[in-house]
C-alpha cells in the first residue's frame, strides 16, 4: 500500500519503535541514533574528475540536510549504512575524508556500515575514525536485534537496508510524480537514498519487486 510521508511517523519494526522521516532519514529514539543510506558524498567530484562536469555542491548540500536531521531529532549517534562516498578516488585529496567526518561529527557521533561504492575506503576510514563495519545492530535479548547493513542476505530475521534507492510513480493532478519511498515489509525495511544526488530504482524493477511485494509503501 502506497503512503504519503508528510510528516515524522512512528512505527513498530520487530518490537522496535522507530521514526520514519520524509528527509528519508530513520530515527531510533530509544537510543537517539539516527540512520541513513547512500549519501553518495563526493559524486560530483568523482563525475567532474572523469570529465563529466556537475558543480561541487552536492556535498555541503547532502551534509546541511543531515545535520538538520541531527539537530531536529536530538539524535548522538548518525549511523550511515553504506555508500556514504562514492568512490575510493575520493582517498587522492587527503583533507576530503577528514573534513567530511569532522563535519559529521559536529553534532553526533558518525558510525560507517560498508557498502559497495566505498568499500576501497576502509583503510584510509580507518585511520580517521575507525573505519568500516560490516553491519550494526540495534536490540538485545529479550528483543531479537535488528541487522542493519547496506545490501540484504539471505540470513533469517529482520533487516534494514538502503542500496536500492528505491522510488515509486504515482499520478497526480499535475501529472506523473517519481518520488523516493521507504519500504516496510515483514522482515525488511528499505531505505531510500539520503543524498542529493542519487538516482532511484522503481519499486517495480526485478530487484526490488520482491521486497515491495505486500509491503507499505510511504513515499516522501
Amino acid at each position: 500500500m502506497l503512503k504519503p510521508l508528510l510528516s515524522p511517523r512512528e512505527i513498530l519494526f520487530h518490537g522496535h519503535p522507530i521514526e520514519l522521516r520524509p528527509s528519508g532519514a530513520l530515527y531510533f529514539p530509544q537510543i537517539a541514533t539516527l540512520a541513513v543510506a547512500d549519501l553518495h558524498l563526493g559524486k560530483a567530484l568523482g563525475f567532474s574528475a572523469q570529465g563529466r562536469y556537475l558543480p561541487p555542491y552536492e556535498v555541503d548540500a547532502t551534509l546541511e540536510k543531515l545535520d538538520e536531521e541531527a539537530q531536529a531529532t536530538g539524535a548522538r549517534e548518525i549511523l550511515s549504512l553504506g555508500d556514504s562516498f562514492h568512490s575510493a578516488g575520493l582517498a587522492k585529496d587527503p583533507a576530503f575524508l577528514p573534513r567530511i567526518v569532522g563535519l559529521m561529527s559536529r553534532r553526533a557521533r558518525p558510525i560507517f556500515v560498508t557498502g559497495n561504492h566505498d568499500r576501497a575506503l576502509a583503510l584510509a576510514l580507518k585511520e580517521i575514525c575507525g573505519g568500516f563495519h560490516a553491519e550494526w545492530r540495534i536490540g538485545e535479548a529479550p528483543q531479537k536485534p535488528l541487522r542493519l547493513l547496506h545490501e540484504p542476505d539471505a540470513r533469517a530475521g529482520a533487516q534494514i537496508f538502503g542500496h536500492f534507492h528505491p522510488c515509486a510513480t504515482v499520478q497526480t493532478r499535475a501529472g506523473r510524480q517519481r518520488r523516493r519511498c521507504f519500504i516496510v515489509g515483514g522482515d525488511h525495511l528499505v531505505i531510500p537514498s539520503f543524498g542529493v544526488l542519487t538516482g532511484g530504482l522503481d519499486i517495480k524493477a526485478a530487484a526490488l519487486a520482491p521486497y515491495a511485494r505486500d509491503a507499505d509503501l510511504f513515499m516522501i
